[in-house]
């Protein structure tokens, strides 16, 4: 994560509180498992998550997609009409996850909605290729209809990520909102020193980012837009333009 100038108050770091759920002598190491894990400490969410990842996460073939549609649903906050889930998927705070209509989700990807307010919603026809993590931490992940995401992406937020529909993202793109590092004080660790946010990550309607792009905290991509392959966005794109580079500067438009 870039860094950033301390002249906004830092926040407290989503991963501080996350830790301080690891470091919490005062509940029983199941609470804490469950409590990251699932979201909740009810020991019938935590039997109905362990048999379901136990029985049906590696299943294979067509016999396991049909078992994961079927049990699915118990984890996440909402599952619609015809998921598909492959083997050895991720869900992390399930309850805090909705699936639309239709969605594909490859193997080996991970779905991690962790803190009390975090949340991801996928919207209907949304295909993720295998090996891509979609992160929360205390933020909000939403991804519009009909987008295609490649393999092995990155897509995390301490605070706002949102994409349009219909936008196509090429493997290994990185967008990660939030969490930049207050770097101020060189007597003290990085990490104990807070955070600042931009504001998120806005990807609009009908976009193509390509391979190896990285999009950071703050940047606004207008409808539209090309973002070739490498591409580094340190500020917003405008709609139905071109750019490319490091970092990525508009090229022509459409």
């Amino acid at each position: 994560m870039n860094e950033h100038p301390s002249n906004p108050k830092p926040a407290p770091r989503p991963t501080a509180r996350i830790h301080k759920v690891y470091e919490d002598e005062t509940l029983p190491a199941w609470k804490r498992y469950a409590l990251l894990a699932v979201g909740s400490t009810r020991l019938w969410d935590l039997l109905v998550y362990e048999v379901s990842m136990l029985l049906f996460s590696g299943f294979p073939g067509a016999a396991g997609y049909w078992l994961r549609q079927q049990t699915y649903g118990r984890l996440l906050g909402e599952m619609g009409r015809q998921v598909t889930i492959g083997c050895h998927v991720t869900i992390r705070g399930g309850k805090r996850i909705r699936l639309g209509d239709n969605v594909h989700i490859d193997d080996g990807c991970v779905l991690d909605a962790r803190g009390e307010n975090s949340s991801i919603d996928i919207g209907a026809r949304v295909l993720m290729a295998r090996g891509t993590i979609v992160r929360a931490r205390d933020g909000t992940v939403r991804i519009g209809e009909g987008t295609d995401i490649g393999c092995h992406c990155i897509l995390g937020t301490d605070s706002r990520l949102e994409m349009g529909r219909e936008v196509l993202i090429a493997a290994y793109a990185y967008m990660v909102a939030g969490g930049n590092h207050v770097v101020d004080d060189p007597e003290q660790p990085v990490i104990r020193q807070g955070t600042v946010s931009k504001g998120g990550i806005t990807v609009d309607d009908g976009s193509w980012i390509g391979a190896r792009v990285t999009v950071l905290d703050g940047v606004h991509i207008g409808a539209g837009v090309v973002l070739g392959a490498h591409a580094l966005a340190t500020r917003d794109i405008p709609p139905r333009t071109i750019a490319y580079g490091i970092p990525a500067k508009i090229v022509r438009h459409r």
